[in-house]
């Protein structure tokens, strides 16, 4: 894997490990005159459509540490899909897709995990987010449309936006070309 930005990246034998520095993020919030573009996310380069998944274990320390599945074509157009600790009190599957301006969808409430699986699908300039507690039961978080060059960088990020850092570790890492027949239950 390639890496981007400060941070630490560790590889284990189930997996990898990605500690975020102070204040890391991505995103794009021009009204309050916020563009982060430093959080470290460690990646592929892939072609064409494809899956990526893996499971996501954050310590979570201040609001908005999170780590995640992460797709970038350039600074100003990628996809995050984060297991975060919100300023809603409690953690969540969050879901941020930047076009030149960052949105953020705060998902279901997922008190008292600690680990969950996250996965992303490519179809042509389709998209379709997923998590899941088991790695089997897959729960679309979301289905959009984003154009994005046939070939993109997909892989892993850790962020701590308004913290002292974060730590993530990641198991069960997928990223490749295999058929998925049903987009919305994500198999």
């Amino acid at each position: 894997m390639k890496f981007m930005n400060d941070g630490k990246l560790s590889e284990f034998s189930d997996g990898i490990e990605i500690v975020a520095g102070e204040k890391s993020d991505f995103f794009i919030d021009k009204p309050n005159g916020v563009e982060k573009h430093d959080a470290p996310f460690a990646f592929e380069e892939i072609k064409g459509d494809f899956v990526i998944s893996a499971s996501v274990e954050p310590e979570f320390t201040e609001n908005y540490d999170a780590g995640g599945i992460f797709i970038m074509e350039n600074e100003r157009r990628w996809i995050k899909l984060e297991f975060e600790k919100t300023d809603l009190g409690y953690p969540s599957v969050v879901s941020v897709i930047t076009d030149g301006a960052s949105d953020d969808a705060n998902g279901e409430k997922m008190e008292g995990v600690r680990k969950l699986f996250l996965q992303v699908l490519r179809r042509g300039d389709y998209w379709v987010a997923h998590y899941s507690l088991d790695g089997a039961d897959w729960k679309m978080v979301r289905y959009f449309r984003l154009p994005m060059g046939e070939t993109v960088k997909a892989g892993f990020e850790a962020q701590s936006p308004i913290g002292k850092g974060a730590k993530v570790k990641f198991c069960d890492l997928y990223i490749g070309h295999k058929e998925i027949v049903n987009l919305r239950a994500g198999i």
